[in-house]
């Protein structure tokens, strides 16, 4: 876990830790059951007090992002609905090759004595079902509505496709019912309650064993913040530099201020600025000046037309991510 803390910023050290966790796991950098330091240990290494450490430990556990269980530490949470199926892929994440698969279904129908008419006639209604499924309205969710525009964007020229944006507040399951919800890890969790909440259970233990495959089906939890080639700018830019950052989402901005004082503190100059409120001469201006432009796929466009330098968009989604819903492509 690469961890940077800065002090004497105006972010909190608390701040910086709880961004630089939480978006390496949200990008999947810190994969689940990924063991994090103990607050002993990573007190230590940062030099901080081990206070600071527990409160950030805690919010993280409270997002949902972390598990702390007494006497194994602190977690990576494994609450990833396709986490059962991805374990059987290759190391390197690859997918199981097809005859490998076909090996799989064969030994399990034998093993479990079924007849072999009855698993192709299942075979073929899964088939029909999942092909169904990706003609399905695809709803990315999140609870940060300036941000869901840049999702929406990414994901809509990737995919050749409409995409629907929502709040998870705002979620109506009962309008959504046939929607497939695409969701990033941070708010996986919140997502889940409330497609269980929203279940009818049988009686008895109060879980229904075919759960797991019900959230598969309905939900796809992505990677985001695909940071590290701006990290890897971020560090080589000279002392004293002006980074510039524009977005129209405020999370956005936040997020990365904090997580360039967490690297280089005051040894930069940082200027965020929230599209729409500045004249487009102070846009003009500060590009001018910055040794670097970062910019939401949304300002892109825009922000070409003033300027001949370089910019640098700020993709919310990684590639590997988009293509897991390449079976949803328009």
């Amino acid at each position: 876990m690469d961890i940077s803390i800065q002090k004497g910023t105006s972010v909190s050290i608390h701040e910086q830790l709880v961004t630089q966790i939480s978006m390496q796991i949200a990008a999947g950098i810190l994969g689940a059951n990924f063991k994090l330091p103990s607050i002993r240990a990573l007190s230590k290494k940062l030099g901080i007090h081990h206070n600071t450490c527990l409160n950030a430990y805690r919010e993280l556990e409270n997002m949902g992002l972390i598990q702390i269980r007494h006497g194994s530490g602190a977690r990576v949470a494994s609450n990833n609905p396709e986490r059962g199926l991805n374990e059987r892929n290759n190391k390197d994440g690859a997918p199981m090759p097809l005859d490998q698969l076909a090996d799989f279904f064969v030994q399990q129908v034998i093993r479990q004595d079924y007849r072999w008419e009855d698993a192709l006639a299942a075979l073929e209604k899964s088939r029909q079902a999942k092909s169904a499924q990706f003609r399905q309205p695809l709803v990315f969710v999140d609870i940060h509505a300036d941000i869901l525009p840049i999702f929406q964007i990414e994901l809509q020229q990737a995919l050749n496709r409409p995409v629907q944006i929502m709040l998870l507040n705002n979620l109506d399951l009962d309008q959504e019912q046939d929607a497939h919800f695409v969701v990033s890890r941070y708010h996986f969790q919140a997502l889940k309650d409330k497609l269980q909440a929203s279940l009818i259970f049988p009686a008895g233990n109060g879980h229904d064993p075919a759960n797991h495959l019900y959230f598969t089906d309905r939900i796809t939890v992505v990677d985001v913040g695909a940071v590290r080639q701006e990290l890897e700018l971020i560090k080589q830019l000279p002392s004293e530099a002006l980074i510039a950052v524009i977005s129209k989402s405020t999370i956005i901005l936040q997020q990365a201020e904090a997580v360039i004082k967490a690297l280089r503190g005051e040894d930069v100059y940082i200027r965020t600025i929230l599209a729409g409120h500045e004249s487009i001469q102070e846009l003009q201006r500060v590009i001018k000046r910055a040794q670097a432009t970062f910019t939401d796929w949304l300002c892109l466009d825009d922000l070409k037309v003033l300027t001949t330098k370089t910019l640098h968009p700020i993709r919310t989604i990684p590639q590997r991510e988009i293509d897991k819903l390449k079976p949803f492509q328009g």
